[in-house]
């Protein structure tokens, strides 16, 4: 353990591979910046793991992107898209129309236990069709019951697709999954700190810009460099099917070229993980979708919360709105690389939280 002695600052070492937050924790603590805190310990391999040790005696332990803030119970119901659904119906707050569905290698081992305690409403893959026939049309997301950074999550065109990806989820052993209607309109995330606003932001698809002579395959590798010169951990692979059946959609593929200037989608998740960007929009959100935010957080108990929102129109309280997800450990690593503003967010959030002792 790093300790200051004698007022005498004792620096930590860190490593590029380490976590965000990790690497954020120990930068702060070094810069003399989290003055409450006596000595840290940090997990030397990974950096994964770090147990923070206060003057007045406490301790917290961070875990990869989690501050600790949270208790077990309401990150678990957060990180389950079935269970968040639920709870947001509850409470009045519109979110996309779906089912969840067991893949089959989980229907096998739960079934039977389930029945003998007299639950028959079990409903498996091989039902969907028929709910999507009746209740929604194609297009339509489908997407892990726990996944997270817009992993495995998949926009459907058509029954053909839909067996395709239950067939991966089958594969991955993923236990159940969840099929929504698609809402196009634009996905924002709103962070929240014990009921305070601290940060607001669109978030933008993975994207590429023509410079009149590179493919798309160089353009994406050459943004795969940009994100890695910025700190970003986002691995981009031109090749990835889902980048591949987008642009089959619009007649291209990897060797088209861009015109100069030319902006080109490429995925269809908006998630800052899979490579997408942010739009800063916390001085123009209008105050309801900030209420919005902070009623859910209070509702799933949630210190830190991060609110996935499709928002037609941020500056307008009239818009038609659809909250996606909620999200309990909101990684805020790809939005601090966006600008020094955001930079400075961050880690004003992360002074505010981690130099807090906590109360025995």
């Amino acid at each position: 353990m790093k300790i200051r002695k004698n007022n005498i600052h004792i620096p930590l070492e860190t490593k590029k591979h380490f976590p965000y937050v990790t690497r954020s924790l120990i930068r702060l603590f070094n810069e003399g910046r989290l003055s409450k805190i006596r000595g840290i310990k940090i997990e030397p391999e990974y950096g994964y793991v770090s147990r923070i040790e206060y003057k007045n005696g406490t301790f917290r332990v961070t875990y990869g992107g989690d501050l600790g803030l949270n208790s077990g119970a309401s990150e678990d119901l957060a990180k389950d898209k079935g269970f968040t659904k639920f709870l947001l119906r509850n409470i009045g707050i519109n979110c996309p129309k779906g089912e969840e569905y067991l893949l089959p290698w989980w229907d096998e081992i739960v079934r039977s236990s389930q029945q003998r305690r007299g639950n028959n409403n079990i409903k498996t893959t091989d039902q969907a069709y028929a709910y999507i026939d009746k209740h929604l049309k194609y297009p339509i997301y489908v997407k892990p019951i726990n996944g997270s950074r817009g992993n495995d999550v998949y926009e459907v065109d058509n029954e053909k697709e839909l067996k395709e990806v239950f067939s991966i989820y089958e594969r991955k052993m993923i236990r159940l999954a969840v099929v929504e209607e698609t809402i196009k309109m634009p996905d924002y995330r709103i962070v929240i700190l014990s009921g305070r606003l601290i940060s607001a932001y669109q978030r933008i698809p993975l994207a590429v810009t023509g410079n009149g002579t590179d493919n798309i395959e160089a353009l994406v590798n050459k943004l795969q460099e940009k994100y890695f010169k910025e700190g970003r951990d986002t691995k981009l692979d031109a090749h990835e099917p889902r980048i591949i059946k987008n642009l089959k959609k619009i007649g291209l593929n990897l060797d088209y070229i861009p015109k100069l200037d030319e902006v080109l989608t490429l995925a269809s998740v908006s998630n800052l993980s899979a490579g997408g960007t942010s739009l800063d929009v916390s001085k123009t959100i209008d105050q309801k979708w900030v209420d919005l935010a902070i009623k859910v957080s209070k509702n799933f108990n949630l210190r830190l919360c991060g609110v996935d929102l499709a928002c037609l129109d941020i500056t307008s309280a009239e818009s038609p709105y659809s909250v996606l997800e909620v999200n309990a450990a909101p990684g805020l690593d790809h939005y601090a690389s966006s600008g020094e503003e955001q930079k400075k967010i961050v880690d004003d959030l992360y002074v505010q939280v981690l130099n807090v002792p906590e109360i025995n």
